[in-house]
């Protein structure tokens, strides 16, 4: 790996903006419309104040949810070979890519077809990133074919049948999770085989500003019976919901993190997150809102680094695209996801995401793939030893430049690291004239071959009747046809 990470902000800026996001959380503080969770929150320390629903946090407990959080955990996949360490560092130890969640459209890039989601294409897609190397996690997509009750049960259900890589598994309300857990728990092996190897992470939502709604902690609860992973994704719209200064942003986001962190750590302690900043930034001559450019990359390398600096794992989704428009798409993700991953990143998410994560598409997932094996290039570094230094070699070499020949290059051809393209194509412009394929081209000629050539051995007979009976239950229970 790299030696250092890039650091944006020194020490004594950073250490500004964690004294002025203690203020906020003191001064402002949270709103929580949860009973038990004001209760417990008063019960270790925190003044509340129960008829505005407000707690207002002391920089004691924001130090205490510090040191309890876990500062490396473990997401599993199905199967083991595709577990994966989260916030540990050293060797070789790479971020993890996630695909983009949510998205209702899926889009190909080929012939600018664009339709909804379907169930069929979730399970498609968790067949591609199963054969895809660099893709660690699977975002849950949202079909519009199936019914709105339990769709997102539906969609797990899919998911979980069609890949082996371990799942961001999005729900509707505290009343569908019940039924997800009980499909992860039922693939893991069991309620305490989920707590150990958790193939599934889970999503409490924060809403800007400071506000934790109640079905939010009815979930994170939930999610605490099985110590699941859970991310909370910090939403600031810069200038909307948050200042519009950047410095602003970076002061009420940190704070929402922080206060996030005291909430999670008081009800659940020890339960495993991530430092996530979803950043987005109001365009206020059109009035929409992007997630790619110069602005929203400054605040997300610099809440990387103050992941950093409190030593949590780092999210962030580097690589969710403002556009259709496939070149610029592509300039916005190579730029955003070579600045994040040089800045320390653990988990990088957005992956296939277009439109603001509204649309994805199974091509540019495979494009992204190669994407991300160049930033992982980048961050293996450079191997700097008396050997690689090669200083009796070039005196060997004595002006002759003639490299090619000397044994010192035959020993490190293949030791020291090369990124290998298979879609990227560094033909002169005659060589491509004769087979003019674009890179869309082979990247539809890759997910073909994974599709049809790559097998994910199925689920065991009575696992996949099991979640059949878990689905029925929930249609019935839900209100949706059965």
């Amino acid at each position: 790996m790299i030696d250092n990470f890039f650091d944006m902000l020194t020490d004594e800026k950073l250490g500004q903006i964690h004294e002025a996001s203690l203020i906020v959380l003191e001064k402002t503080g949270l709103r929580i419309d949860h009973p038990l969770a004001l209760e417990k929150l008063a019960a270790a320390g925190a003044r509340v104040d129960k008829a505005r629903q407000r707690v207002y946090l002391s920089s004691d407990l924001v130090e205490q949810a510090l040191k309890t959080v876990p500062k490396s955990f473990t997401c599993a996949g199905r199967t083991p070979e595709f577990d994966f360490p989260v916030g540990k560092t050293g060797k070789d130890l790479m971020p993890s890519f996630r695909t983009v969640g949510g998205a209702i459209n899926l889009y190909h890039l080929g012939t600018d077809r664009v339709h909804p989601i379907g169930i069929k294409d979730c399970g498609e897609m968790a067949h591609l990133v199963d054969g895809l190397e660099n893709i660690n996690i699977l975002g849950a997509l949202t079909p519009q074919d199936i019914q709105l009750e339990t769709y997102d049960i539906e969609t797990l259900k899919v998911m979980l049948e069609n890949g082996r890589k371990h799942i961001w598994a999005l729900t509707t309300d505290s009343k569908n999770l019940r039924y997800q857990l009980e499909m992860m728990s039922a693939v893991a092996g069991g309620s305490a085989a989920l707590c150990k190897r958790p193939v599934c992470s889970g999503i409490v939502c924060m809403i800007a500003p400071l506000y934790f709604p109640f079905d939010e902690i009815e979930r994170l609860l939930l999610y605490e019976e099985y110590n699941l992973p859970v991310r909370v994704p910090l939403t600031p719209i810069i200038g909307a919901n948050a200042p519009y200064t950047l410095a602003g942003t970076l002061t009420q986001t940190n704070a929402e993190a922080l206060g996030s962190l005291v909430v999670l750590q008081t009800l659940c302690p020890k339960i495993p997150t991530w430092y996530y900043a979803l950043i987005q930034s109001m365009d206020m001559a059109r009035g929409h809102t992007q997630f790619v450019n110069p602005e929203v990359m400054l605040v997300e390398t610099a809440h990387l680094q103050l992941a950093r600096y409190y030593g949590l794992p780092a999210a962030t989704s580097p690589v969710m695209g403002n556009t259709c428009q496939t070149l610029q798409n592509m300039f916005e993700k190579g730029t955003s996801l070579t600045m994040t991953a040089l800045a320390g990143i653990n988990e990088v998410g957005g992956v296939g995401g277009m439109e603001n994560g509204l649309i994805t598409s199974p091509e540019l997932v495979v494009i992204e793939n190669e994407m991300i094996d160049y930033a992982k290039r980048l961050l293996k570094g450079i191997d700097i030893n008396a050997e690689t230094l090669a200083a009796e070699v070039i005196i060997r070499d004595d002006h002759r430049g003639k490299y090619l020949e000397d044994p010192h290059t035959f020993q490190h051809l293949r030791k020291e690291a090369r990124f290998k393209p298979s879609l990227f194509d560094t033909r002169p412009l005659l060589a491509w004239q004769k087979d003019p394929k674009t890179i869309i081209d082979r990247a539809e000629e890759k997910m073909a071959a994974i599709m049809k050539d790559h097998s994910v051995p199925p689920l065991e007979e009575k696992l996949t009747l099991e979640l059949n009976q878990i689905l029925k239950t929930a249609k019935r229970d839900l209100g949706g046809s059965v």
